[in-house]
Order: C-alpha cells, then structure tokens, then sequence
C-alpha cells in the first residue's frame, strides 16, 4: 500500500539505535538527509556559520561536505560521490557550490515533511508570484499576437493603397507617365509656337495659323506632332511651300504687327490656342 503516511517522530533521530557507530545503508543515508534538511520555512533564507564561512539555506536544504557525509556514514569519498550522484540522476536532489560548501536540496521536500506552521503570507506571495509570471507570460503573447496583428493590417492597408493607385491610374484618361509624356509634348508646341512667331510679319497671319494648326495636331498618343513624325524639316522652306500652295502672296514688310483681332469662342479648341491667337495680334 503506497499512499498515506507513517508518523515517525523525529525524537526516533536521537535514539540510541539510530545514533549507533556503523556504516549506513543507501535507505537510512536518504532517511538522514531527510530528517537533516531544514525544516522550518522563513521569508528569508537561514544563514550560519559552518566550517568557518557563512552559508545560507532555506526549507528541504542540507550544507554538507563530502568529507562530512564520509564521516558520517562511514563511507569512501568515492561511495558518497556516487549515491549523490544517483539521487540527483534520479531527481530526487540538487546540489549547488555557489557558496563553497555543498547545499543539497531535497526535491518534493514538502511531500516529506508537510509544514503547517508555514508564517502567514509566505504562501500567499508565493501564489501571487506564481500569477503574477502568470498574467506576464499572458500579456507578452497578447503583445506579439497584437503586433502580429497590426503588422497584418499595415501590410493589408499598403496593398489596399497600392491597389487604389492603380486603380486610379485606370480610371484617369491619361496614367502619370501619359500625363508626363502630354505635357512634354505642350511644352514642345509652345516653342513651335514661339519659332512661329517671327514669320508673322513675312507672312498673314490666318496662313500661319492654318500651318500651325496642321502641323502641331497631335498623334492618337498625344506624345507628338505631325510635324516630328516628318523624316526632314526646315521651317522656312515648309513656310514657303505652305504659302505657294495656298496662293498667299506674302505681307509687305510695312505692315508688320498690324493685324486683325477675331476673339469669335467658336474658333479656339482650347484657352491655350486663344492665348497664342493673342500673341500673334498683339
């Protein structure tokens, strides 16, 4: 029958049976680390002076030195070394030099030798110790599963924002790279424009609005004019061509800068054309 307890007092420890010279077996060298342990249970850990250095122990611990268990139970070194060895193989005990001397410490000591005298609150700060690892170890994985969380939903928000852009590029009439590739083509009818403008006096003014308009219609892209799409090109000689084919004579010199102004709306495509019209009538 393995469960409940046999009392045994520990006035059995200074009995003269028990006290008798003789070498120990393994089971009463258990027995005497058992009834050797510390029994009483404190806040702080009991300290004394033992072979001239102070050593400090708690509840189920026993400072020993081989060469004192040697004597004690009248074993070899090697023999001592052993059976501790053993216990600890099968954890029954640990043992820690920290201090110089050799603490064993009982495991399970409490199933030994329950205490019910234990100070009052000892117990209780070990449970609240107990919880409080406890709820830590809880909210560090709420934490990680939190970041693991936002990190999701940033990453999800940046492909929602990446898909929007795109989005949007679809949605415009012209992506960002059109609308550069249209703007650098205005800008390039402006100067069109400009090199127009010192032909005006040579030449009326409605001819070289009709020559510009042909030849700065843009391509179905918006990224050029008719004119760039020509292998050749020379500005005065196309003037030229342009004014015999139409049967224009050219302006006398003396009329330069006099010209007529026809604001009609019906005849701008754009503010842009009626800010050129305007420059030529000035």
């Amino acid at each position: 029958m393995d469960e409940g307890f046999l009392r045994l007092s520990r006035r059995f420890f200074s009995n003269e049976m028990w006290k008798v010279a003789r070498e120990f077996s393994e089971c009463e060298a258990w027995l005497d680390l058992i009834q050797s342990a510390r029994f009483e249970a404190t806040d702080k850990a009991y300290s004394e002076l033992i072979g001239g250095r102070e050593i400090s122990y708690s509840r189920g611990q026993y400072p020993a030195s081989i060469s004192f268990l040697m004597k004690r139970w009248q074993w070899s070194e090697k023999k001592v070394r052993y059976f501790l060895a053993k216990l600890k193989k099968r954890g029954m005990i640990t043992t820690c030099n920290k201090q110089g001397m050799t603490v064993i410490t009982l495991c399970k000591y409490d199933e030994y030798n329950p205490y019910k005298g234990i100070p009052k609150g000892i117990d209780k700060d070990i449970d609240n110790n107990k919880e409080i690892r406890e709820l830590s170890n809880a909210l560090g994985e709420l934490r990680a599963e939190l970041r693991a969380v936002v990190e999701k939903m940033g990453q999800a928000k940046g492909d929602n924002k990446k898909k929007d852009e795109e989005d949007n590029t679809k949605e415009s009439p012209y992506g960002d790279k059109k609308n550069a590739a249209k703007a650098a083509t205005l800008s390039r009818k402006e100067s069109f424009y400009q090199s127009l403008v010192p032909f005006v006096g040579k030449y009326q003014k409605e001819m070289i609005r009709s020559f510009f308009d042909y030849w700065s219609e843009l391509n179905k892209s918006e990224t050029k004019m008719r004119y760039e799409l020509e292998k050749t090109w020379e500005l005065p000689k196309r003037l030229a061509t342009w004014a015999n084919r139409e049967k224009i004579p050219a302006k006398p010199t003396t009329d330069i800068g006099v010209v007529l102004k026809d604001n009609s709306p019906d005849k701008y495509d754009s503010p842009q054309e009626r800010k050129w019209e305007e420059r030529w009538n000035k």
